[in-house]
């Protein structure tokens, strides 16, 4: 049977965004981690912060896009600028790949409805020495309904660069203890979810390895430090899209001895109440009581 040529563009869309994606993400570690000229860097930041944009937006007869930066992101402009540039170029991007696929859509007789992607970078929290950013993205390519994926970065405050999510931990950590302990909170989650008890093979999905999950840090109730780290997973990372996105939070008195050396100091305290997005059973809960 002859596959849809939609499901075709569909798929071939998904793997060349997800390599962009990666690509573009090891472009800004790699080039944040080169010792960098100091005149010269401080002479581009200065210009940057300038002109200081946060945002950007374009609308064509095909597609809207949209991007979002924080307020507070201007006291680093260097992040501040590869976030407004990576940004820029892959909405761009979008708008040029949303015009090819309407134009071949309609000439094939399945005409959609606009394409639309935005890009929404937030800070979730900071300490002396760590800057914890992360984004969500909301995309609309034509199919069924819309997807959502989460980018998280850490910025090193004293390197003046992105540091990957991982050097968060010692090299000889054992993180298996926290696996557990994440693989068992997404059960919960999805039990409370469903109404009823479902486990890792039931799901179908495999549960996460926390050091390669999209980690954000948590504010601590102690001012200046770091109370939690909480991991992010989209929907279709540990589950079906109708249960929507899970956020699971580790307390830092669970990281004790898996920190890396230079970070310990950065964290103490609880974790404030907050979290990245609504939890999904709050209005269920609250008409329960």
């Amino acid at each position: 049977m002859a596959l849809d040529p939609r499901l075709i563009r569909v798929r071939a869309r998904l793997a060349f965004a997800g390599a962009s994606a990666a690509l573009l993400l090891a472009g800004l570690v790699t080039s944040c981690s080169k010792e960098p000229d100091s005149d010269h860097v401080k002479v581009q930041s200065e210009r940057w912060v300038a002109d200081s944009p946060l945002g950007f937006a374009r609308t064509s007869p095909d597609a809207q896009v949209t991007l979002s930066l924080p307020e507070p992101i201007k006291a680093y402009p260097e992040l501040h600028e590869r976030l407004y540039k990576d940004g820029e170029t892959t909405l761009t991007a979008f708008l040029d790949q949303a015009k090819k696929d309407r134009a071949e859509q309609s000439a094939d007789g399945f005409p959609v409805p606009a394409y639309y992607q935005k890009i929404d970078w937030k800070i979730s929290a900071q300490s002396p020495r760590l800057l914890s950013v992360y984004a969500e993205q909301n995309d609309f390519e034509g199919g069924a309904h819309p997807n959502t994926s989460f980018r998280a970065l850490l910025w090193d405050k004293d390197k003046g660069a992105l540091i990957p999510t991982a050097e968060l931990f010692s090299s000889d950590a054992d993180l298996k203890s926290v696996d557990d302990f994440v693989c068992h909170q997404i059960e919960a989650q999805r039990a409370k979810r469903s109404g009823q008890p479902v486990n890792e093979t039931a799901s179908g999905f495999n549960c996460p390895k926390f050091s390669e999950s999209r980690l954000i840090l948590v504010p601590s109730t102690q001012p200046g430090k770091i109370g939690a780290v909480d991991a992010l997973y989209a929907p279709f990372d540990v589950g079906p899209y109708a249960e929507g996105p899970y956020e699971v939070r580790v307390p830092q008195d669970q990281l004790k001895g898996l920190i890396a050396p230079q970070y310990v100091d950065q964290f103490a305290g609880d974790a404030i109440a907050e979290t990245a997005f609504a939890d999904p059973d709050a209005n269920k809960d609250q008409a329960q009581q």
